[in-house]
């Protein structure tokens, strides 16, 4: 894999906001109420729930993080545009690129998305982590569609 820096730099600030939030989550857990919200309308909880659901979503971020390594470690089983013999081994490289920075991205947006969910239970604000989370979920949606009119526009 030629993707060892950007590899590295995602592993190390994927497992440095991990832990920093796993630290938050357990100094903060005696200030958690029993129920807190977990959905909100126009602004205002409308639903609760059990204080223990602050960890699913780091559950999920792991079981997003393993999928995706499974379609990170064979870029040759996706769909291509505009593929041939010439341009194959670069587009395998760019999408596998593009499959660790999804991967990557979107684990750390669901970490930073509870991390706003852990302060809005016990009453920080909340708009950083989650201006965060919506900005890195943008750029997984992004960065796909920019592959996409890459390939497109290939001229071998």
């Amino acid at each position: 894999m030629k993707n060892k820096p950007l590899k590295l730099t995602l592993i190390i600030i994927s497992i440095s906001i991990l832990f920093y939030h796993g630290f938050n989550l357990f100094y903060l857990w005696s200030d958690i109420p029993n129920q807190i919200a977990i959905h909100f309308s126009n602004g205002q909880p409308d639903n609760w729930g059990s204080k223990l659901l602050m960890f699913v979503m780091p559950v999920i971020s792991i079981f997003i993080w393993l999928f995706m390594q499974i379609l990170v470690r064979k870029p040759e089983k996706l769909s291509y545009v505009n593929l041939s013999e010439k341009n194959k081994k670069i587009q395998y490289l760019k999408a596998e690129k593009v499959l660790v920075l999804i991967q990557y991205l979107a684990s750390i947006a669901l970490i930073f998305a509870n991390e706003a969910f852990l302060r809005s239970a016990v009453g920080i604000d909340t708009r950083l982590p989650l201006a965060i989370a919506i900005f890195l979920l943008t750029i997984c949606f992004i960065a796909p569609l920019y592959l996409l009119i890459w390939a497109a526009t290939l001229k071998y």
